[in-house]
């Protein structure tokens, strides 16, 4: 009798052992099943989020040696919501870089850019313009009536995912009511400011005022207005 509760116990520990061995190699396939589908999902996200940019030119010459491109003749550039527009640029292929030049035009969504040179990064989608750059940004007032800015320097650059301007070398900005000029301008489309700096001024057209200092934040939706350091202002009297 004793030997078959031995024995039987034994079969009860040996069942138990078992049965857990089997939900550990279940957990184990749960686990690993789990991990291969993420890294399948981040996989897949990778190549998702890889985009193509597209060129069209009337010719292009390609030297394998320097792994160099050069476009001529009605270039179009697109990639993703920007298209750009030029007469001819040389791209180095593996650093995916592009100087451009001759009859530039940037367009993405309501931001236009044109200039004399551009430097595209297409990887980092941020271009630097040179000469005579002119930028419009289309914009509404809260009664639906034009209220576009434009930007003129000698030097602007664009961060197109984040859609953030460094204007410098001397800017000046349009909009509607005010003319405004700094050494240097950076915009924050997030927060919708400019950061002004050297320099600064800022005239109200209708009313003749106008206000400098070296350094200022204009607050694109308020119109208000911060000045700081030097400053000096200006209202004409009736």
């Amino acid at each position: 009798m004793k030997n078959s509760n031995s024995q039987l116990n034994y079969l009860v520990k040996l069942g138990w052992l078992f049965s857990w061995g089997i939900i550990l190699v279940v957990f184990l396939f749960f686990n690993a099943f789990n991990a291969f589908n993420v890294l399948a999902q981040e996989e897949e996200k990778e190549v998702s989020e890889t985009t193509e940019v597209s060129i069209q030119a009337d010719s292009v010459l390609y030297d394998k040696g320097t792994d160099k491109m050069n476009f001529k003749g009605n270039l179009r550039i697109i990639q993703e919501d920007i298209v750009l527009t030029a007469e001819e640029a040389d791209f180095d292929v593996d650093q995916k870089i592009g100087q451009i030049k001759n009859n530039i035009r940037l367009v993405q969504k309501d931001i236009t850019i044109t200039g004399e040179t551009l430097e595209a990064f297409l990887n980092e989608k941020r271009y630097i313009f040179q000469g005579e750059v002119k930028l419009i940004q289309e914009r509404k007032d809260e009664e639906g009536k034009e209220d576009n800015i434009l930007w003129n320097a000698p030097q602007l650059e664009i961060l197109a995912d984040s859609r953030d301007i460094t204007a410098s070398g001397g800017v000046k900005i349009f909009k509607k009511d005010y003319t405004i000029t700094a050494e240097q301008a950076i915009y924050n489309d997030q927060e919708q400011k400019i950061d002004l700096k050297g320099k600064v001024r800022i005239e109200e057209k209708d009313s003749d005022r106008w206000i400098s200092g070296d350094l200022a934040i204009f607050y694109i939706e308020s119109e208000r207005l911060e000045v700081t350091g030097n400053v000096r202002s200006g209202i004409k009297l009736d």
